[in-house]
């Protein structure tokens, strides 16, 4: 054993491990924060990035002059229109289910093959114990998109966000801000509830049409939508939103007559007339299943010799059509020739006088 300590001693001795060392260098200062770096609290989680605080004041989309152009150009309203009715969306007149109707057109919706697209209009909302929702009366809906952004649609699916206890009444503005609440437990897993709403995104300022001649214009509502408050029409609700059928929106038609009288030079007119006829009528009751689409394929159609646009007011003096709606015949004694177009129009029926 005394072999075996001395040896240990000899190697500690040739390392010289036992004399004086250098003092380690003393550690750097912290960086000092930058003046606009975020400082997060000594306790707690780290600040929100995207999600507002409770109480902050969210900017209208009008403090954005590139996407108020981005709007103007795609909203699908004719701008030498609202310019002549002084920033009003005017209503047309056409025909349903043999009754004269009132409508508004927001243009061209998109579609994908012969599918119409939907876009999410997010509801955020608490769940009681038995599973009821019930949309918070303070926070205002979120859309994903607006006109000109990539699959933005006016057709929106409900999809309802519950809040969680983390919740303390802050702004949810934007898609980055619902994924960050998402992750931050703030809210729970999104779940669409199986209908749909008529919801065109106007620009500030824009009134629609409701009633007579004379009478005020509705004023629009607001959404949250890319960080701002984004001005709409909720259409077509008074009797409830529609259901899905079959987990997709119908696409409707409406015809344009071409008359079937001649002109006193014997030829047939090529113009259109002003009043379109509707596949679908204005529905009833409140919709348990799905009955009523705006969204409308042109077709346009010859009348039969001697038939006058006037003499038609209902789809089915036109076509017979299947369960689905697909015309499967025509009625010769009204119909010379139809031609079923491409363009899919956002054509609203206004169910009720004084009411969007």
């Amino acid at each position: 054993m005394t072999a075996k300590y001395s040896i240990v001693v000899m190697v500690l001795a040739g390392c010289d491990l036992l004399s004086p060392r250098v003092a380690d260098p003393a550690a750097l200062p912290d960086a000092a924060p930058t003046p606009d770096s975020p400082i997060p609290p000594p306790d707690g989680p780290a600040p929100f990035v995207h999600v507002l605080p409770a109480g902050t004041a969210v900017a209208s989309i009008d403090t954005n002059a590139e996407l108020l152009i981005q709007i103007r150009i795609n909203d699908g309203l004719v701008d030498s229109a609202l310019t002549a009715s002084g920033g009003v969306v005017t209503r047309g007149t056409g025909k349903s289910a043999g009754a004269t109707v009132r409508f508004w057109n927001f243009g061209p919706s998109p579609v994908e093959g012969t599918i119409a697209v939907a876009a999410p209009l997010y509801t955020f909302g608490t769940v009681d114990d038995q599973g009821v929702f019930t949309p918070l009366p303070d926070h205002p809906r979120l859309i994903d998109t607006v006109p000109g952004d990539t699959r933005y649609s006016p057709m929106r699916r409900v999809v309802n966000v519950p809040v969680t206890s983390l919740y303390a009444g802050e702004r949810i503005t934007s898609l980055e801000a619902l994924t960050e609440a998402l992750e931050r437990g703030l809210v729970g897993d999104p779940v669409n509830d199986g209908t749909w709403v008529n919801m065109p995104v106007v620009l500030p300022g824009i009134t629609l049409e409701v009633g007579p001649t004379g009478a005020d214009p509705l004023a629009s509502t607001q959404v949250y939508g890319r960080g701002y408050l984004v001005n709409v029409f909720e259409l077509g609700t008074s009797l409830g939103r529609q259901p899905f059928r079959s987990g997709f929106l119908p696409i409707g038609q409406a015809a344009g007559l071409q008359t079937g009288v001649a002109a006193a030079d014997g030829s047939l007119p090529t113009a259109i007339d002003a009043q379109p006829v509707f596949q679908f009528a204005i529905p009833t009751v409140a919709p348990a299943v799905f009955s009523y689409s705006p969204l409308a394929a042109d077709v346009t159609v010859r009348l039969a010799n001697g038939i006058a646009p006037s003499a038609v007011d209902a789809d089915a003096d036109l076509f017979k059509r299947n369960a689905t709606g697909a015309i499967t015949a025509f009625f010769p004694a009204t119909v010379a020739t139809f031609t079923i177009g491409t363009t899919v129009t956002n054509l609203q029926i206004q169910f009720a006088e004084g009411a969007p």
